[in-house]
């Protein structure tokens, strides 16, 4: 499948190559990769059933990180020690603010301004106690392809069995050649 166009259902995490099917699934920074030859595991049709029956069982075992579990992570360029709480302050030190921000969905971000000219040094410990009312929005898991359960999931949902046979096919054939 072309780079940001998720695999049918069926082909979740799977791809096809030459000689062999490739499951590869990532969670929490960690890889998991098996490929299945053709040879051995009966052809093309056996090898892909081996890969999915594999990639089923991975998934299941492996479930994806929860949304909020993403979202309490500190990233290495954050000065407030909170996730998703940040300061900002105008030109020359005026309209300084602590902000609270929060996607909860892909469509939606919630977002608080704390300004320390009213509340003083308080307004950080409110955009931190925002932050936490925000989290508490936030729902399902961080992934976004259907196979694994997610909410508001891609277009490929949508899919017909036949389109989704059809995509299969494509790639199997792209895999041949």
């Amino acid at each position: 499948m072309p780079r940001g166009i998720p695999n049918p259902n069926p082909m979740y995490g799977i791809y096809g190559y030459g000689d062999h099917w490739s499951v590869d699934i990532r969670r929490d920074k960690v890889r998991m990769v098996k490929a299945f030859y053709f040879n051995p595991c009966g052809g093309r049709g056996g090898a892909l059933a081996q890969a999915q029956a594999w990639r089923d069982r991975l998934v299941q075992a492996h479930p994806p990180a929860l949304k909020r579990e993403i979202a309490v992570r500190v990233r290495r360029d954050n000065k407030s020690g909170v996730a998703g709480v940040y300061f900002r302050e105008g030109t020359g030190g005026k309209n300084a603010m602590w902000i609270a921000m929060t996607r909860v969905s892909p469509e939606k971000s919630v977002s608080k301004a704390f300004s320390v000219g009213r509340y003083g040094p308080r307004a950080k410990e409110l955009a931190i106690a925002e932050r936490q009312k925000q989290l508490a929005q936030m729902t399902g898991y961080a992934s976004r392809h259907p196979a694994d359960g997610a909410e508001g999931a891609d277009a490929v949902a949508g899919m017909s069995g036949v389109a989704v046979a059809r995509m299969s096919a494509r790639m199997s054939a792209r895999a041949a050649a």
